[in-house]
């Protein structure tokens, strides 16, 4: 590969204690604005236009943070030309870059939403057990009473209903509160982590409940 081509420009993760954290400095910063022009007026214009169009690359692909990745991705350029490399076209190189970031963004996700799925699908035995009991249905109705009303409305409805219906609702859930599945099902693990710990904490102190954590 001819040096500054963007045909694996990604990061390999370093192996353990081979290599510490790169934290971007004021010097790298420099060196990629010095990269993009000479002059350093044009040389911030150009980079707010390539952060621009790398959201955009983002955004387009479904990413959940673009610009958080698009910042990762000039991070990375950041370092490369820090460690030395000659970048004949940072704009090219930096899509290169942006590729890898998408890729490792959408295994991460994959990984999140596998995680989510297992734990959504078998509630916690001390939870189960839970509502077999009066005094604990008592303490789950006096705890969603302590929540914001949308994050009631939500974690009822994502689990009102059964089988392909509940499936349907929960897509018209998300599109009403205006998220994603996928931050759909994010929200409802954090309420009902918020649910669970109201309860116990209820069950224990005979009655008195309180969300914490919000």
């Amino acid at each position: 590969m001819e040096v500054g081509q963007p045909d694996d420009p990604g990061e390999t993760p370093p192996a353990p204690g081979r290599r510490s954290p790169w934290i971007l400095s004021q010097d790298a910063l420099r060196g990629l604005l010095s990269a993009l022009d000479a002059d350093l007026d044009r040389a911030g214009e150009k980079y707010e236009r390539l952060r621009q169009k790398l959201i955009v690359f983002f955004l387009g692909r479904g990413c959940e943070d673009p610009e958080d990745n698009a910042d990762e991705t000039l991070d990375r350029v950041c370092r490369r030309l820090a460690e030395g490399e000659a970048i004949r076209d940072v704009g090219c190189f930096s899509y290169g870059v942006a590729r890898h970031v998408q890729s490792e963004s959408a295994r991460r996700h994959r990984q999140r939403e596998r995680a989510l799925r297992q734990q959504l699908a078998a509630p916690p035995p001390s939870w189960t057990d839970a509502l077999a009991s009066e005094s604990a249905i008592e303490c789950i109705q006096r705890c969603l009473r302590t929540l914001d009303v949308r994050d009631r409305e939500l974690i009822i409805g994502y689990y009102d209903g059964d089988g392909r219906a509940r499936q349907s609702d929960r897509r018209e859930l998300a599109d009403r509160f205006g998220i994603s599945s996928g931050a759909l099902r994010l929200r409802v693990h954090r309420i009902r982590r918020l649910l669970e710990g109201c309860t116990r904490r209820c069950l224990g102190s005979g009655g008195e409940s309180g969300v914490k954590g919000r």
